[in-house]
């Protein structure tokens, strides 16, 4: 069914279809090697660390946790005082493997997580094999092509990068059915591009963007190798069109919802000067065939490649970003056969060669002109901070290529090697072995890095050895080429899984999972406070600073409202006047600006702050203005939590009322609002007007009825009109009712929701409805509004 024996990447020769018995030989070898790959973290009891846990699998116990009280996960409470989920790119909400096991486990764990991000790469290398037994590729050059998808240096170094490695892994499954549904004329297959196609944009990120645009090429692509191309489209007319309808339903709202995110965020869009501290060095090249070479695989973290202390104009890398590893053999025939043997330019390559050029001379930033020239003129590069994330449309198109190279071999020997070819190759590949070895000189690692490079050069040489031994055999090619993909996914497995950097002790992670010891604890005693106070009718908030990375997105996982978290994306005017940060795993992350000068402050008490988590004593918080009133709840050795004096209650009703544009305040950074007097930004003004009230009036009530990460539900009794303050983030797709009446929601206080009020008794319910007609209408006006 799925066979075709001319594609736009075939080969200049023809061949026999392949057996369906090959295509099962192949995805077993797949299958085998996932298992032995992902077995190396379950047996070594590690987890893959840092974002994975720390932000990623936060938000999937947020998620499972929202599916299981009966809520949407649209709006997580607990991060940055409220934050709009639905239009974050990293909150898994549109990743279907993870949404569906969320609906069953309430409280999934973190090696279930792992397996589902691994699960993804199983996927997308059985329907690279796929691809490749249509275009009758060999089951070795499969399973090398595989293996080198799936565990080759980006996916393995950039791990912890979720959203990314679902986008990556998905690539293949949704070329696969991009190319039967234009094959076969199938609108089914169309549905199903569609679906894979729509995952892989609602990821948002980067590398979704970067692999939706090589889609599109390779589209392209088909459409140019046809005779007519009129009559082509036309033929295929029904497919296009599903294609593009149903792709368009799926990732309209939310791609809506994140643009009306980012031009309402602290990142609204990136500056030229700010993304290409994250390019790739040219010296990280040498590290595709030389694993270890600038120390980026050392326990001790002992890096010494490209990064802040050695070459601080692309200071925005690590040893993670810059680990580009396929093997020493993938290398070697990627060399001899490929650009010394002319392989990438033989036809149907020239596409996949030409993408493979432009995608590397991208990832590499400012050290070429292109990527300067696609910043400044393709839609949406402008959002994304690094360059470097384009490795991963050199590793999908590398995957491709390879498989090619190595099926030519089996089928036809070795290529004729010219010295035009091979000198210029030669020349460039020493040329970075030796840049990689004299750059090391510079921290004193020249010898470790020549040891390295010998040991490459040992492998290497003994399969050039091998490949020209049974070059003129047909027999031995077959088994040469089974020896060279299995030796290939060897070094893949031997260097790229469970490494230190994609593989840390389950137990750093265990407080999100099931705390012990001292963090259980304080846990216990925090949360046996908040639930006092929630019997009162009050919803504190809580910061946690200094507790490490774990602690950073806790509150999502344990259900606490806190002030800060870990996440590149927040509200902008919240970040500016409350000034949380991306990260604060240590004390020193934490500044307090003018607006926020320490906890005692109007802002924090308008927060409602009324608990703090420190790993150091109060005292020692630099940047602190002030310590404020507190009482010690903890006193270490840990932790330390301490409970705040004189928060704000969530609610309030105030029957004055002050009109005034509150953007020059946000700017400037200041947070001047009167105890006694709701501020209401001028762009949604009341429209009564408030006179002053008579003494002797009873107090007015305002009670927290019901509560949930979507819905609140709030009583107000009051003899006068007045305005309600929710002090929850203001944001758009909040809806109000009052006594089942649609009513306008106030931005109050700078940062919070109000809502007007006639005097008497009213039921009000907040309500988070992104999807919303007048919500999404109002994102496509400011997008609009945006690009004029």
């Amino acid at each position: 069914m799925f066979h075709r024996s001319v594609a736009i990447w075939s080969d200049a020769f023809p061949s026999r279809p392949p057996s369906t018995r090959a295509l099962w030989l192949a995805c077993a070898a797949i299958v085998g090697l996932w298992v032995i790959a992902a077995s190396q973290w379950l047996l070594s009891g590690t987890v893959v660390p840092w974002d994975a846990k720390n932000q990623s699998y936060a938000f999937f116990r947020f998620l499972a946790t929202a599916l299981h009280s009966g809520s949407t996960p649209f709006w997580n409470p607990y991060h940055y005082g409220g934050h709009p989920s639905v239009a974050d790119p990293q909150s898994l909400i549109f990743a279907p493997p993870f949404l569906a096991w969320a609906w069953f486990d309430p409280t999934p764990s973190m090696m279930v997580f792992d397996l589902i991000v691994f699960a993804h790469l199983l996927i997308g290398s059985l329907a690279l094999g796929i691809v490749g037994w249509r275009l009758g590729w060999s089951t070795p050059a499969i399973t090398l092509a595989a293996a080198v998808f799936m565990l080759g240096g980006p996916a393995s170094g950039r791990l912890a990068h979720t959203g990314m490695i679902i986008s990556y892994a998905l690539f293949p499954l949704a070329l696969l059915l991009m190319l039967v549904a234009l094959d076969r004329r199938s609108t089914l297959m169309a549905g199903a591009f569609a679906l894979v196609a729509a995952i892989i944009v609602l990821q948002r990120n980067h590398v979704s963007l970067l692999l939706s645009f090589t889609l599109a090429a390779l589209f392209l692509g088909e459409l140019s190798k046809a005779r007519d191309r009129r009559r082509w489209l036309s033929e295929r007319a029904a497919v296009i069109v599903t294609m593009g309808g149903i792709g368009f339903v799926l990732i309209a709202g939310p791609l809506l919802l994140t643009l009306q995110f980012a031009a309402l965020s602290n990142r609204p869009q990136m500056q030229l000067h700010e993304a290409l501290p994250a390019s790739l060095h040219p010296v990280a090249l040498a590290n595709m065939a030389v694993a270890n070479v600038m120390g980026s695989l050392e326990r001790t973290y002992a890096y010494w490649g490209p990064s802040n202390l050695t070459v601080p104009e692309v200071g925005a890398t690590d040893r993670a970003v810059n680990y580009v590893f396929v093997g020493a053999t993938t290398t070697l025939v990627w060399l001899w056969f490929g650009v010394a043997g002319g392989g990438l330019g033989r036809r149907g390559r020239r596409l996949l060669t030409c993408i493979f050029v432009v995608a590397l001379l991208y990832t590499l930033g400012r050290y070429t002109p292109l990527y300067g020239l696609a910043f400044a003129y393709v839609p949406g590069i402008h959002l994304f901070r690094r360059p470097s994330d384009g490795i991963f449309v050199v590793l999908a198109v590398l995957s491709l290529l390879i498989g090619h190279l190595l099926a030519d071999y089996e089928r036809f020997g070795l290529s004729r090697v010219t010295p035009w070819r091979a000198i210029p190759a030669g020349a460039a590949t020493l040329g970075v072995l030796g840049w990689a070895v004299m750059f090391s000189s510079k921290t004193g690692h020249a010898w470790d890095a020549l040891v390295e490079v010998c040991k490459a050069a040992l492998i290497a040489a003994a399969v050039a050895a091998c490949l020209r031994w049974a070059s003129r055999w047909p027999e031995r090619r077959r088994l040469t080429s089974a020896c060279v993909a299995l030796l290939a996914a060897g070094e893949l497995i031997c260097w790229n899984t469970a490494s230190s950097l994609n593989a840390e002790g389950r137990e750093k992670y265990a407080v999100l999972e099931q705390p012990q010891g001292d963090e259980a604890r304080a846990l216990a005693i925090l949360e046996r406070e908040i639930a006092q106070r929630q019997q009162q009718g009050e919803r504190p908030r809580v910061e946690v600073v200094g507790v490490g990375g774990p602690w950073q997105n806790l509150a999502a996982v344990r259900g606490l409202e806190a002030t800060n978290g870990y996440n590149p994306l927040r509200i902008g005017w919240y970040d500016r006047l409350v000034s949380p940060g991306e990260t604060t795993h240590t004390l020193g992350q934490r500044r307090f600006p003018t607006s926020f000068p320490d906890y005692a402050c109007a802002l924090a008490r308008e927060l409602g702050l009324e608990y703090i988590v420190l790993g150091k004593p109060i005292e020692q918080m630099p940047h602190l203005a002030r310590r404020p009133v507190a009482k010690v709840l903890v006193a270490g050795p840990k932790i330390w939590i301490y409970r705040l004096a004189h928060a704000e209650p969530r609610v309030e009703f105030m029957s004055r009322v002050s009109v005034a544009n509150v953007d020059p305040a946000v700017q400037a950074g200041r947070f001047t609002v009167n105890p006694t007097t709701a501020l209401i930004d001028d762009e949604t003004a009341p429209q009564r007007t408030y006179l002053p009230i008579l003494r002797n009036q009873p107090q007015p009530r305002a009670k927290l009825v019901t509560w949930s990460p979507d819905t609140v539900e709030v009583q107000v009794e009051s003899a006068y009109p007045g305005v309600l303050v929710l002090h929850d983030a203001y944001y758009p797709g909040w809806t109000a009712m009052v006594d089942g009446h649609p009513a306008r929601i106030l931005r109050t206080n700078i940062l919070f929701r109000g809502v007007e009020l006639a005097h008497g008794r009213h039921t009000i319910v907040f309500r988070y409805a992104p999807f919303s007609f007048e919500n999404l209408w109002h994102a496509v006006i400011g997008f609009l509004a945006a690009r004029s």
